[in-house]
């Protein structure tokens, strides 16, 4: 038995998941008001005998005990694995020494982190060298419940301050240098602190705990105005956001997350109680902290510096280049990259304009509710740009309509969604008063390429991996792995079929999900790679990911022209399989529902009849693909 076989056997549904919602019996199952989405009548459901979830309403989703932690406590597979290894009392056992020193090496860090953070916010309330931190903090209306919820600190002007504070307490000079606390004098003679004489703001990751810090300076003329800590095995600035622990609820109560670009704007934000606001620490927003923040709602608004924005001299896109926190030039998101983010990742991007000379800072200060308007007010990422790069332009002449036309094609040349991008079509032929026809032969004459997915070689195993079982969806996954160039022709094959792409909800295995997901993300990047993609999941997947990888015992050759066929028919099964069972289950939900008169039968009834309606497009589906392959046949 796995680990994850286990922890499911000791954890019951029913138990975990009543501490979250208030569950009631209905008949065999379950039921209650969905923890994920706002509704009036329950539509969400546990069933004991499977011991799975599923929302019958605008969720349409469900999973076992690992996918509700996740969605609920807004975590990945891996933190999901050990908050209920811990519940179940189940030792997660590395497989090798190496990832058990580099496990360890990371708590020290945790530890190294927290009591570091403790020691600035007791400087900063105590120490008289840090009243010009505490007068800067009032300068800039920050109160003492901010600082104490945010556990602002201050770094004395001293050269070995916290180092000898820390190694006072146990902590070795190696792990200080490693944890990026201290820095290594050029000729070899030691170390001294990289954090002096700063106000110390602790950036945490989603789960709350300390993994670096931002430093701003106290003087005046001081240069650069705020550091962070370095790249580090806990803090990656380019997949962190600020304030993400504290915001977490309220982006998903709200279904909005408002990205701003510094760390008083969130201080600000949260203090006035406007809860949803995260920053990207001065640094151009990634597809990692997008990615991040996807786990709680699929909108996202941004919050620009209004002056840099309108100056078309530096102008490149929608973002502007800029100088990061340690004066380190990063690459920027052009409209055309944020675009790109937009249609990969299902979501909404917007942009809010702010008032010419004010950051978000001064805006939520001065009136909480004109920020509100603002965000309100938010344009699309392709509305707001046609507003912006046409600013400077005279729409009147053939050389403006021309740039026009250029700056504009190469952003609606992203848009993914066809209808989408025929309304912008439309827009930019109204601006510039041209023929459709032209902005449509201009779109079909430059597509953009399209990158080539390299076949990676399976890794060789490192130990045998206990048997399972090959159904319909290991072996997909096991193909996708194997030959992950298949990916996108699968999707693409299942969309000309007018069928969704394949998303990892429809594996019915929690592992099979993960290693699903990994194998997704790292597609969309362009780079993958299977040593790669195997030491980005937790270590109890390995030997999952092992087996998969191997393919089933006794498999024929492949055909390589059936292969994309086989892998349509495999999803479609996948899908009829799915639809099935919730069609039994709505059955009895149903029953229960019209012997005790609740109202829910009806709705039941009603969803009852929409599955079905698209479990018979699956059977037709299904029926044009009338040989599934040798493959296929026996699963």
């Amino acid at each position: 038995m796995s680990v994850i076989d286990e922890i499911k056997a000791r954890v019951n549904i029913v138990d975990l998941i009543s501490e979250y919602v208030s569950l009631r019996k209905s008949g065999r199952n379950y039921v209650a008001l969905c923890p994920f989405h706002t509704e009036k009548t329950p539509s969400f459901v546990v069933f004991p005998e499977t011991q799975t979830w599923h929302c019958f309403g605008a969720c349409a989703t469900g999973g076992d005990i690992f996918t509700f932690i996740q969605k609920r406590e807004n975590m990945d597979f891996p933190e999901a694995l050990r908050l209920l290894a811990q519940r179940a009392g189940v030792v997660l056992e590395p497989p090798s020494e190496e990832k058990s020193a580099e496990e360890e090496l990371k708590q020290r860090l945790l530890e190294i982190n927290a009591a570091a953070a403790r020691y600035f916010h007791d400087l900063l309330l105590s120490s008289d060298q840090a009243e010009i931190a505490r007068s800067y903090l009032t300068r800039r209306g920050i109160n003492a419940e901010t600082i104490e919820r945010f556990q602002l600190g201050y770094a004395l002007d001293a050269w070995q301050a916290l180092s000898d504070h820390l190694r006072m307490r146990g902590y070795r000079q190696e792990d200080l240098l490693t944890a990026g606390l201290v820095i290594e004098r050029e000729d070899g003679s030691g170390t001294y602190d990289r954090f002096r004489g700063r106000l110390m703001i602790p950036i945490r990751d989603v789960r709350g705990r300390v993994i670096g810090f931002g430093a701003r300076t106290l003087d005046a003329e001081g240069v650069p105005k705020y550091i962070n800590s370095p790249q580090t095995p806990l803090f990656n600035k380019s997949a962190t956001l600020f304030g993400l622990d504290m915001a977490k609820g309220a982006i998903r109560a709200q279904g909005l997350a408002v990205i701003v670009e510094g760390y008083m704007d969130v201080l600000q934000a949260h203090q006035a109680g406007i809860a949803n606001v995260v920053a990207s620490m001065g640094t151009a927003l990634t597809e990692e902290q997008l990615r991040l923040l996807k786990r709680m709602t699929k909108n996202f608004a941004l919050a620009l510096d209004a002056d840099a924005a309108g100056d078309q001299a530096t102008l490149r896109g929608l973002a502007v280049a800029r100088e990061t926190l340690d004066r380190e030039i990063v690459p920027v998101p052009t409209p055309r990259g944020l675009v790109r983010y937009e249609s990969r990742l299902d979501a909404n991007i917007s942009i809010i304009t702010l008032p010419p000379g004010m950051d978000p800072d001064d805006v939520i200060r001065e009136s909480p509710e004109r920020w509100a308007e603002l965000v309100d007010q938010a344009l699309p990422i392709v509305d707001y740009y046609f507003q912006v790069v046409t600013a400077d332009l005279d729409l009147t002449t053939a050389k403006g309509k021309a740039e026009a036309r250029r700056r504009l094609m190469e952003v609606i040349r992203e848009i993914g969604d066809r209808v989408e991008q025929t309304h912008y079509v439309q827009k930019l032929a109204r601006l510039i008063r041209v023929d459709e026809k032209v902005l449509w032969r201009d779109l079909a004459g430059r597509q953009p390429r399209r990158r080539k997915e390299e076949r990676a070689a399976p890794q060789p195993q490192e130990e045998a991996a206990p048997p399972f079982s090959f159904g319909v969806e290991e072996y997909c996954l096991s193909m996708l792995l194997r030959r992950p160039y298949l990916l996108d022709q699968l999707n693409q094959a299942l969309r000309d079929m007018g069928e969704e792409a394949l998303h990892s909800d429809e594996l019915t295995h929690v592992e099979n999900r993960a290693i699903l997901e990994a194998l997704m993300s790292g597609s969309e990047k362009g780079d993958l790679d299977l040593k790669t993609l195997r030491e980005s999941l937790d270590v109890a997947l390995w030997p999952r990911f092992d087996r998969l990888l191997q393919g089933p015992a006794g498999e024929p050759p492949v055909d390589e022209d059936q292969v994309v066929p086989d892998l349509v028919a495999g999803v479609l099964r996948l899908r009829q399989r799915r639809l099935q069972a919730l069609i039994e289950e709505l059955r009895f939900l149903s029953e229960d529902a019209m012997i005790r008169g609740d109202v829910k039968a009806r709705e039941y009834g009603d969803t009852m009849r929409v599955y079905t309606s698209a479990l018979r497009r699956i059977h037709q589906a299904l029926a044009s693909h009338s040989t599934l392959g040798r493959r296929m046949g026996a699963l």
